[in-house]
């Protein structure tokens, strides 16, 4: 009797709840939304920088998911392939705003602040989170790097993905990722110097 109650209220693994979806069950992809909407939407607006266009971009993402669901050939973790469909929206918006001149307000930052970092993934350029205010700089830095690195820092630093699951989600060979993550770590520590040398001019 015990061994059957714990059976009865296991959650359902992602392959489960989409086999579940295949067969015509929509409360199983609901359930797939619910699981996943957090971390898609914290990817998609730290990409987008607007939160009404986050919102926007997630449930675009998960839309364009639910269609092509039935050729998710399971190459890789449902949540890979479910986070480079919200990458990949999220970078085809910020086209689109370019194309109509809209100007990107970097200053907006996102609803989760990035605590999660570790300095010793940064190998630890000052330390970058050792308080409040220095991840606060860390969060709005994130912001001015080009779309394709802050797509990396976001899933790499303050989402601490692996390697592999990252170029799963870009689609992109690992040699490639390591390139981008270097490139964007300069750049990071370029504008958290700037950010300072500014403040401190002004003091």
């Amino acid at each position: 009797m015990a061994g059957s109650g714990l059976q009865g209220t296991a959650s359902p693994t992602d392959d489960e709840l989409i086999a579940r979806v295949l067969a015509g069950d929509d409360d199983a992809y609901a359930t797939l939304v619910a699981r996943h909407t957090d971390l898609v939407y914290t990817i998609v607006l730290r990409v987008v920088r607007d939160e009404d266009d986050a919102d926007d971009v997630t449930q675009e993402a998960f839309v364009r998911a639910y269609r092509a669901l039935p050729r998710f050939r399971g190459d890789s973790k449902f949540s890979s392939w479910l986070y480079r469909i919200a990458v990949n929206r999220a970078l085809t918006h910020l086209k689109r705003r370019k194309r109509r001149a809209a100007t990107v307000d970097i200053a907006a930052g996102p609803h989760v602040e990035a605590e999660a970092v570790r300095s010793d993934r940064w190998e630890n350029p000052e330390r970058l989170v050792l308080d409040k205010e220095l991840r606060h700089e860390v969060r709005d830095a994130v912001g001015t790097l080009p779309p394709r690195y802050r797509v990396v820092v976001t899933l790499f630093y303050l989402e601490e993905r692996s390697y592999k699951e990252v170029a799963e989600i870009l689609g992109i060979p690992m040699g490639t990722l390591k390139t981008h993550l270097h490139r964007a770590r300069a750049l990071l520590k370029k504008a958290l110097t700037d950010r300072r040398n500014e403040n401190g001019g002004r003091e």
